[in-house]
């Protein structure tokens, strides 16, 4: 299944491999070439929902800091681009801030365009914070501010490479995952709730 979002991308590139087929046969395979690429990058495959509190994006923990309760994760081409909500809860807003496009991993890309989505949820206020890098140069939200959205739920596709940063309440939530750790959003569980189980 390809995302929400990114369904265009695909279509347009298949399309114009098409077209190109009876005139240049190597321009034809080189977008064709592109539109698999294109596909993988928005793919969407099915998850099962895993334990507690889940990692919001696919993708390779860049820094875990119990103490704040934060979890920042790095997106690379290959990874899967749609992002989920870590808990239940319902959407408190959804703002999008314009910035840079610096790449991902700079300690400078918390000045690139973002998109932050607070949640309110029964172990309290949950953050999540979607940035641009120096290929994503857009957050397609799916998600709107009252909804409520079910632990798992896709909430946006971020197009390209990017970092997803996940904040919960400290005092609540108990980290644990490690930087490098590999994570599948929907699936790894990064957190437990420090006086019950979020299932």
């Amino acid at each position: 299944m390809i995302a929400r979002g990114g369904r265009g991308f695909v279509g347009a590139g298949a399309l114009a491999s098409v077209v190109a087929l009876p005139f240049a046969v190597y321009v034809s395979v080189a977008l064709a070439g592109l539109t698999v690429f294109l596909a993988a990058i928005f793919r969407d495959p099915k998850r099962d929902v895993g334990r507690h509190i889940v990692a919001a994006a696919d993708g390779v923990v860049r820094e875990a800091d119990p103490e704040r309760g934060f979890v920042s994760t790095y997106l690379a081409l290959r990874n899967v681009h749609v992002t989920r909500a870590p808990v239940e809860g319902v959407v408190e807003s959804v703002v999008r801030s314009q910035g840079k496009h610096l790449p991902a991993f700079s300690k400078r890309s918390p000045q690139n365009e973002r998109v932050e989505i607070k949640m309110r949820t029964d172990m309290g206020g949950v953050t999540v914070v979607e940035m641009t890098g120096a290929i994503a140069r857009r957050i397609v939200p799916y998600v709107a501010e009252g909804q409520k959205l079910s632990k798992g739920e896709k909430i946006s596709l971020i197009r390209f490479g990017s970092r997803v940063d996940l904040h919960l309440p400290p005092e609540r939530a108990r980290i644990v995952v490690a930087k490098g750790q590999r994570l599948r959003a929907g699936e790894t569980t990064i957190a437990e709730v420090r006086d019950g189980i979020v299932e």
